[in-house]
Order: C-alpha cells, then sequence, then structure tokens
C-alpha cells in the first residue's frame, strides 16, 4: 500500500510539474535585426520583466533589418505557437498580413520602437516619432536662424517610424517658413559602419553642408577616431541633431561632436511591452493609452549642460 501511494504522490507531482511548464507563457521580442544594437537596452529591459513575472522571453529575429526575413520570423513563431509577440516592425505595410495572421492563430502581438497601426496588434509600446522629428526641426532652426543645407541620415527606407521623424521634421520647417533646404535624404541601412561611411563621404562632398539630422544615432556607435570628418564639420560650424541616447553616444556630446540627443526609451519599451502583453494574455486589464492603443514611453534631451548626469545613469555597455 505505501508502495502504491508513493507511487501515486510522485504521479501527481510530475503532473504537476508538466502542467506548470505547460502553462508557462511565452512571449517571443522581435527588433529590426539582431545586428542593431539600438535594441540591446530593450533586450536586457524584457529578460528581466520576464523573469519577474515567470515568463520565458525569446530574443529571435533576422540577422539585418529586412521585412522579408522579419515576416518569416513571424511566421516560424506562429507555427511554435507561443503565446504572445513584441515586434518592432521594418515595414508597417510588409508585416500588416502576418501579424494579422498570427493574431488570427490566438497569439497576442504588440508592436514597439516602430509601428504597423492597420494591422491587428493589439498595441504600440514607444515613441512619438512624428512629435520628435519636429522637435528636432525647432532646434536646428534656432540653430540655423539663417538658413543653410541640411542633410538627414535614416536607417532603412520605408521604416515606419523613421518615415514619421522625417516627416515631422521636413513639415515642421515648411510650417515655419525656415530658410533651411533640406537635402536628400541619405540612408545608412541600419549598419554602424555603413552609416560612418555615409555621413564622412557625403560631408566632404559638400563643404557648404550646414547640418546633419541623424533620425537614429547609428555613426555614435562607432569609435570617435572613425568619424573625423564629423569632427572637423562641427569644428567649422557645422550642427547636428540626432536621436537616440545610448550609452556609448554619451562621449560624443562632451566631445563637442553633436548638439544635442533626444534620446527614445528603449527600457521601459522592453518592459511595459512584455508586462502589458502579459496581461493581456493572462485576461487581466490593461490600460492601452489613447484610443489607437498607444503606450507613450517618453523621451529625453541630452546637452552639453546635462549629459554627465545623464551618463552617469546609464548602464555600461
Amino acid at each position: 500500500m505505501k508502495k502504491v501511494l508513493s507511487f501515486l504522490l510522485v504521479a501527481l507531482l510530475v503532473l504537476g510539474a508538466s502542467s506548470a511548464f505547460a502553462e508557462e507563457v511565452e512571449i517571443a521580442v522581435v527588433p529590426k535585426a539582431l545586428d542593431n544594437a539600438i535594441f540591446l537596452d530593450a533586450k536586457t529591459a524584457a529578460e528581466e520583466k520576464g523573469a519577474e513575472l515567470g515568463v520565458k522571453i525569446y530574443w529571435e529575429g533576422s540577422p539585418t533589418s529586412d521585412a522579408a526575413a522579419q515576416v518569416n520570423v513571424i511566421e516560424s513563431l506562429i507555427e511554435r505557437q507561443v503565446d504572445g509577440i513584441l515586434i518592432s516592425c521594418n515595414d508597417a505595410d510588409a508585416l500588416k498580413d502576418v501579424i494579422d495572421r498570427a493574431v488570427d492563430a490566438g497569439i497576442a502581438v504588440g508592436c514597439f520602437d516602430s509601428d504597423s497601426p492597420e494591422s491587428k496588434r493589439a498595441f504600440y509600446c514607444g515613441t512619438d516619432n512624428y512629435a520628435i522629428g519636429k522637435l528636432s526641426a525647432e532646434y536646428m532652426m534656432e540653430y540655423l536662424p539663417e538658413g543653410g543645407k541640411v542633410a538627414i541620415l535614416t536607417g532603412v527606407l520605408g521604416a515606419p517610424n523613421l518615415e514619421m521623424r522625417i516627416t515631422g521634421f521636413k513639415e515642421t520647417l515648411a510650417a515655419a517658413g525656415s530658410p533651411i533646404e533640406v537635402l536628400p535624404v541619405q540612408t545608412g541601412e541600419d549598419d554602424v559602419q555603413k552609416s560612418v561611411e555615409v555621413v564622412s563621404q557625403f560631408t566632404a562632398a559638400n563643404p557648404d553642408l550646414a547640418g546633419w539630422f541623424f533620425d537614429g544615432g547609428w555613426p555614435y556607435f562607432a569609435d570617435p577616431d572613425a568619424l573625423p570628418e564629423v569632427k572637423a564639420f562641427m569644428e567649422r560650424g557645422g550642427r547636428i541633431v540626432s536621436i537616440d541616447t545610448c550609452e556609448p553616444m554619451m562621449q560624443y556630446v562632451g566631445l563637442g561632436m553633436v548638439d544635442i540627443l533626444i534620446g527614445q526609451n528603449y527600457p521601459t519599451m522592453g518592459a511595459l511591452g512584455v508586462e502589458t502583453l502579459y496581461k493581456i494574455i493572462k485576461g487581466e486589464e490593461v490600460d492601452l493609452g489613447d484610443e489607437t492603443n498607444y503606450i507613450d514611453t517618453g523621451y529625453e534631451i541630452v546637452d552639453i549642460n546635462n549629459y554627465e548626469e545623464v551618463w552617469a545613469g546609464k548602464a555600461p555597455w
């Protein structure tokens, strides 16, 4: 009899453990690309929030920023039947159908950093990209009241968040009647080395260039010694406004190689994105922001006056 009871006890324990494992929530966080360092803070925060909630976090994506490859990643996650997907979209339209298929398959989907607003995604957690494009233009007009030629560096053409920043930048200049002339957009393809090359070559080829708007901070992930053209550009009176305030970028403010950084809150995107998906999966009530289900994670401003203080508060990379 004791052997029978022991067997039953072991069986119940095994069954209980199996049930607990089966009920573990699985959320895949999908950045635009695995080679884009901008997402590392979101990754860390998502994994920490997952550990706190008892959620299994998968960090999965395509090697480089490519919408078609990202579609394949989502399709594989649908096949695996994960519970939730948090994605930064390379292309809103290209990702719409596969996001809709994931939702129809019973997977909760949220977007962070870069949205697909026409899809069935539950929410967007991130920056108001038009607003920071507008703010960037306001700073540029302050720096160049007499106007001048300004170039824009972007990542992958068509990325919804980057396009909104460019739109906000251009429309704000136009609405103000600014004499600033915006030159054709240059693309670094979401790649640090490519961005360094594009900025260096374009700056050297345009000696009358007055300003740069980096709608992402790709060049500032490089070593400062890799950007002599940028240093010379600033020394002769050029002005640069750049998005993002990741820890490696802080040094450029002190070196006088950028006027102002407008930082997105990637840790909050990762943590709040995962937490919101978890609540949706569990059927809990969630605050999805405004009527567009937009959860605003805000931004920070860094310049010569506060960069040391902000830098000290960032975890080293």
